[in-house]
């Protein structure tokens, strides 16, 4: 099937299966770092870097079962900041990377 080519029928929404509480969202959390490379330490250095102290044991807090004694709630405001953060970070890094590469290029030639 091409780009220009009709999907043989209509999209529709999955029906919700769970009900969302905006205040426990470590179901989604856990979803986004198994769907993605993403990984806590990387998570916790961006946080850390956009002021927010951010532990180690927080992070894994959110990541456990919430029968799991070691369990913390994350909101979707912290959801959402964890995300913006990691982007921010990757963000600075590869601007950084360029600004290297730029100066690379600039070197005369000996």
């Amino acid at each position: 099937m091409s780009d220009f080519e009709a999907p043989s029928r209509e999209y529709t929404r999955p029906p919700m299966t769970r009900g969302v509480d905006p205040q426990r969202m470590n179901w989604l959390w856990q979803l986004i770092l198994q769907a993605t490379d993403l990984d806590p330490d990387e998570v916790r250095v961006a946080l850390v870097a956009c002021g927010v102290a951010a532990s180690t044991k927080r992070l894994h807090s959110w990541e456990v079962s919430d029968q799991d004694d070691a369990y913390f709630p994350l909101s979707l405001a912290e959801l959402e900041r964890n995300l913006r953060a990691v982007i921010a970070m990757k963000k600075q890094r590869a601007e950084a990377i360029d600004a290297a590469a730029d100066a690379v290029k600039s070197e005369p030639e000996e």
